[in-house]
């Protein structure tokens, strides 16, 4: 046999040194990371699945109210309605309020959404708001994650199967495991000298997508009027299918903007020359358009959509415009002295609206009213997003949710 060669002084010091090294880098590594900044409190059982209400009450009485400054709209996944506050999401039982999990970084949150099952928590870094972490809403527990470069402020949206978010120079479309789908806008060094339109100075003015397309208008610095980009996934996410359109007098300080899209279908509304609708298809063409009785009187428009079952609702300030699946229009409700206070919601096969003096209840074949359930709303508050959960109905009011149900 070969005898080992004997380890020496030297050796044992060289293998110490190295241990020593390896052991300063780890911890450097974990003081630096995210992990370390992380609080994760997860559930101590999984949500109940909420079963969907039959009827729709005839009473509705306030359960609890929740700061939620982080969310655009009330967020219910898995069982479960997710707040976000500072650097903080909680996930609540949606019939008393109770902190259920919760997840916390050493960061202010830039906002929350949800994909499936996920709240999706976004979180700041000095690339911008591209720090991105998945927590099931059912027990709390983290997901999947990302990280990548985006612009210091971004809106966050979803129709429930992708999340978009959307900054003043780039945006990204995430699928349910946060893998990115279609990037588009500047990045801070771009590896491909790929022209997509923002380099050449344009700014990101209103965005809306699907989880087959986004649509974004856009305002360029060498054009007077606005133009509506639409974009589709491709085989590189960075060089997505582009199409863009141009809206002839319709300038970049007007109030124009995206308010849906389904499949590849993108619905925009254009405030000159007149107030109107414009639904366009994905290559550019538009395929209906209608006036609109007076201009919308809006605030974040992110907040004035949503999708209540196979309809679309916006809310314009004063009204409630419903869209089928397809974007076509169906009807407008109106209401003078108990005016709308913000978009629709679908519980047991009716639509409810929030209006100054309670929830109205209406056909949504037909868009005719049948009743109102009466809960106090702030005078001249808007919009009031709601969001429906078995028998319960949560609300968005500015930076507070609101949750009603049957029993006190």
């Amino acid at each position: 046999m070969v005898r080992p060669e004997r380890r020496t002084k030297g050796d044992l010091i060289a293998a110490a040194t190295i241990a020593l090294v390896v052991a300063v880098v780890a911890v450097l590594f974990w003081w630096n990371s995210s992990a370390r900044a992380t609080i994760s409190r997860p559930a101590t059982s999984p949500a109940p699945n909420p079963v969907p209400a039959r009827v729709v009450p005839d009473t509705l009485h306030q359960l609890w109210t929740a700061v939620s400054p982080r969310t655009l709209s009330p967020i219910v996944v898995a069982g479960t309605v997710v707040t976000g506050d500072g650097t903080t999401v909680e996930g609540r039982d949606p019939q008393t309020g109770q902190v259920r999990w919760t997840y916390a970084r050493d960061t202010n949150l830039c906002g929350v959404s949800y994909v499936y099952d996920l709240a999706v928590a976004v979180y700041p870094d000095v690339r911008g708001c591209g720090q991105v972490s998945g927590i099931n809403g059912g027990t709390g527990r983290r997901g999947p994650t990302r990280t990548a470069y985006a612009d210091k402020q971004v809106v966050l949206s979803s129709n429930g199967s992708a999340v978009l978010s959307a900054g003043p120079t780039r945006l990204e479309l995430w699928r349910s495991d946060l893998v990115r789908m279609l990037s588009y806008g500047e990045i801070d060094a771009r590896v491909k000298p790929v022209n997509q339109g923002v380099g050449t100075g344009c700014t990101l003015m209103s965005a809306a997508a699907s989880d087959e397309a986004v649509s974004v208008l856009e305002a360029c610095r060498d054009q007077k009027d606005l133009r509506l980009t639409l974009l589709k996934p491709a085989k590189e996410e960075d060089e997505p299918d582009t199409k863009n359109v141009p809206l002839p007098d319709v300038g970049a300080d007007s109030e124009a903007r995206v308010v849906a899209v389904s499949g590849t279908t993108t619905l925009v509304y254009l405030p000159t020359p007149q107030p109107q609708m414009a639904v366009y298809d994905d290559t550019g063409v538009k395929i209906a358009s209608w006036l609109l009785k007076k201009a919308p009187v809006l605030a974040n428009p992110a907040q004035a959509v949503t999708r209540a079952g196979d309809l679309f609702t916006w809310w314009t300030g004063d009204s409630v415009e419903v869209f089928d699946s397809r974007l076509s229009y169906r009807y407008a409700i109106h209401a003078e002295a108990v005016g709308p206070l913000g978009p629709g919601a679908m519980m047991a096969g009716k639509l409810l609206i929030p209006l100054t003096n309670g929830i109205g209840v209406y056909d949504p074949t037909s868009g005719a009213f049948e009743r109102v359930i009466a809960v106090t709303h702030p005078d001249g508050a808007g919009p009031v997003v709601p969001t429906v959960t078995d028998s319960k109905v949560i609300e968005q009011r500015g930076q507070a949710l609101v949750a009603f149900g049957m029993n006190p």
